[in-house]
């Protein structure tokens, strides 16, 4: 190994750590002091109302392309410290968040402006009167009668009808980026007469949550979801429509504390290209 990787390593060992070592590598690595200083920048709550990012170096700011990579992948640096990278580190990968320069190190910090907390409602497209009449036929005459019969999505048709007393309703909280496992996670709703009700995993569903025992008027402010990486930690997603039958919760794995990461760093080369320090050396350079 060679200084300059050995370099690079000691850079992402800094700014990504990992399991136990965590708290220690942050204090032991003062010769990083300058890279660390640009993640401090980026130490902002995932919420809705996330900040937005610092202006970043003009000089480097502009369209990459990968070169050397069967997945042209590329990236566009931002004078207003936004960045987005594609096809890193695999195919089909879409990553935004917001970029700054330490001398010869560019460091991305991916995040999720849209999010409450590591959490987003998903909200998929109504079924409407063109996807019945896809399937009507004898006996289907109605949406839900075409649900019913397994002829449509149920999720599309739930998600938007509104719950009646004694329906059952249901969460699915799911990572739609990395298919992470929920695992033992709890789920919560906090009902508009302020108590809370908990629920586990339905037996052998990952991640689906069904609240069955709920009042006939029971009215949903937010839902709320405790992951077992932070145990001690509850997420809650505000609710501000009437109550509705499932609701598809997205989660940040990595804001949540299910996966690692979240950190790259690039460094700069003498013709102002970038060379990405993980995971596979992926060289860009500046767009024609």
């Amino acid at each position: 190994m060679n200084d300059e990787t050995a370099a690079r390593d000691r850079i992402r060992a800094a700014v990504v750590p990992t399991g136990a070592d965590r708290p220690t590598q942050r204090r032991g690595r003062a010769v990083y002091a300058g890279v660390l200083a640009v993640i401090a920048c980026f130490a902002l709550p995932a919420t809705s109302a996330i900040a937005a990012c610092e202006p970043a170096d003009a000089a480097l700011a502009g369209a990459y392309a990968g070169i050397e990579a069967k997945a042209a992948p590329s990236l566009q640096l931002n004078q207003d410290g936004s960045f987005r990278m594609r096809g890193v580190p695999m195919p089909g990968m879409d990553v935004a968040g917001c970029w700054q320069r330490s001398e010869q190190t560019v460091v991305l910090v991916e995040r999720a402006p849209d999010s409450e907390n590591g959490l987003r409602r998903k909200l998929p497209p109504p079924l409407t009167e063109a996807d019945l009449n896809e399937v009507r036929g004898d006996g289907i005459g109605t949406l839900q009668q075409a649900v019913d019969a397994g002829l449509l999505p149920p999720g599309a048709w739930w998600a938007h009808r509104q719950r009646r007393g004694g329906e059952t309703l249901r969460v699915k909280v799911y990572d739609p980026r990395y298919g992470l496992a929920v695992g033992d996670a709890k789920a919560m709703l906090r009902l508009s007469d302020g108590r809370v009700v908990e629920q586990s995993a339905a037996q052998g569903a990952d991640g689906q949550f069904e609240f069955e025992a709920l009042p006939a008027g029971a009215a949903v402010k937010a839902i709320g979801v405790r992951f077992p990486e932070q145990p001690d930690t509850s997420r809650w997603l505000t609710v501000d429509d009437p109550t509705k039958l499932l609701y598809l919760i997205e989660f940040d794995a990595q804001a949540t504390g299910a996966a690692e990461g979240g950190v790259m760093t690039l460094t700069v080369q003498a013709d102002r290209s970038l060379i990405s320090d993980f995971p596979d050396a992926t060289h860009f350079k500046r767009a024609p």
